[in-house]
């Protein structure tokens, strides 16, 4: 009963993985990072991964590597990727661009009244840049 308790578990950490690889996908597709920003990302997603199947590990096997554990971790993610990913996936992208659009919202009130102090600033520098040359060409 024991093992079978433990192979529901690895297919419930398979679905798991999967929440978690189509949670990277989204991020990936709304940062496109380049160059060493994306191995960084991939170590980072791989890190969580080892992470969840070494937590099932040791609690459910006591760290014991049993290959029924691997079938179950394999055939949880296949199960997630054929079943639910068509539909989990488009809910994070919406979630993403719902907090990236409130995101933007809340920059452009804050940017508003700050937009016209930064304006006055500049002008302010300008001019006084422009009569520090003055007086000091004068001398």
């Amino acid at each position: 009963m024991g093992d079978l308790i433990t192979f529901g578990i690895s297919i419930s950490s398979g679905i798991f993985m999967g929440v978690v690889f189509d949670f990277y996908r989204t991020v990936r597709r709304f940062s496109k990072p380049k160059g060493i920003l994306s191995y960084l990302e991939d170590l980072i997603f791989w890190i969580i991964i080892v992470v969840i199947f070494f937590g099932l590990l040791v609690n459910t096997t006591d760290g014991i590597l049993r290959g029924f554990v691997f079938i179950g971790v394999f055939f949880g993610f296949l199960l997630y990727m054929a079943l639910l990913s068509n539909h989990i996936l488009p809910l994070f992208i919406s979630i993403f661009k719902l907090i990236l659009d409130a995101f933007n919202e809340i920059m452009k009130i804050i940017k508003k009244p700050f937009g016209k102090i930064i304006l006055l600033l500049k002008v302010y520098f300008k001019d006084m840049t422009r009569y520090s040359k003055m007086i000091f060409k004068k001398k």
